[in-house]
């Protein structure tokens, strides 16, 4: 015990950042392993406490993401002429609408596709609990939690929740390029969303990290 006091105190800190920074698995390992282990004499004083429950806001997060992920990912601010008043025959009700000071009986809502707001909810292009998530992961008070013989499964789940955020990020970004993102349809019709398909899957997988992530902290707090 004496020995880590001949350790400046910023000892952890210097060691996430290699962790943060280690291209190799075992350099990280290692560095995971060594910041797990530091006495809480050296740890920031911070409890852990906070990181605990953003991990859970997070989770809650997802859960909901995924509930109202239609409502979400369906933007119906559009609307278009009624296709029937366009025929000849119905020339005098179009003009009989179109002097009227309501709308809704010469136009219909529709629809197009969006991941815009998935991006949010994900803390791409807005803040959320979600974001920063590979900081999160990296702080000293938290990683005290896990016990030594779970240090690989937090590792190996860290990555997966990172990777799964990524990739749901970027498959809701490329749903902009979506035949439906493009193209207006009726509220409640069957739509064409590869991108957002793939985000959805890669929130699915992101959910299952982060819970076996709590599971960790949550058994050796």
């Amino acid at each position: 015990p004496e020995r880590w006091e001949q350790f400046p105190s910023r000892l952890p800190l210097l060691l996430l950042h290699a962790a943060a920074l280690a291209t190799h698995v075992d350099c990280r390992q290692a560095a995971f392993r060594v910041a797990a282990l530091l006495p809480a004499s050296l740890l920031l004083p911070a409890s852990a406490a906070g990181e605990v429950e953003r991990l859970r806001s997070a989770d809650g997060l997802i859960r909901e993401l995924k509930s109202q992920w239609s409502d979400l990912t369906i933007d119906c601010r559009y609307g278009e002429m009624r296709r029937e008043l366009l025929s000849a025959e119905n020339k005098e009700r179009l003009l009989a609408e179109a002097s009227s000071t309501s709308k809704s009986g010469t136009t219909v809502t529709v629809c197009k596709s969006s991941g815009v707001q998935v991006r949010k909810v994900l803390g791409t292009t807005a803040e959320s609990s979600l974001s920063r998530m590979g900081a999160l992961l990296e702080r000293p008070a938290l990683l005290q939690r896990v016990p030594e013989d779970s240090l690989e499964a937090y590792q190996a789940a860290s990555e997966q929740l990172q990777q799964a955020l990524a990739a749901a990020d970027g498959a809701a970004y490329l749903a902009g390029n979506d035949y439906s993102a493009q193209t207006t349809f009726r509220r409640g019709e069957s739509t064409d969303t590869p991108n957002l398909d793939a985000a959805f899957q890669s929130v699915s997988e992101a959910q299952q990290a982060l819970a076996r992530i709590l599971e960790i902290v949550q058994a050796g707090g």
